[in-house]
């Protein structure tokens, strides 16, 4: 499973998103985004939704390895 690194964060703050909206937006619980930024294993899945989401709220593409350790 992977691991997010420090870019998750980054790029959500960039977004102006809070962790609940983040998680709003790709339909995850909010402690999921939590776990995601302090480096926790998720699932690719989240990973893939996390990474749907911010493509869409930075208007860039963002990838999932990129989010990736």
């Amino acid at each position: 499973m992977p691991k997010c690194n420090g870019q998750l964060k980054t790029m959500r703050l960039q977004a102006k998103l809070s962790q609940n909206g983040l998680a709003r937006k790709a339909d995850l619980d909010r402690t999921t985004v939590s776990n995601a930024e302090r480096g926790v294993e998720i699932s690719e899945l989240t990973m893939s939704k996390l990474a749907s989401a911010l493509s869409v709220e930075l208007e860039k593409p963002v990838s999932a390895e990129l989010l990736m350790k």
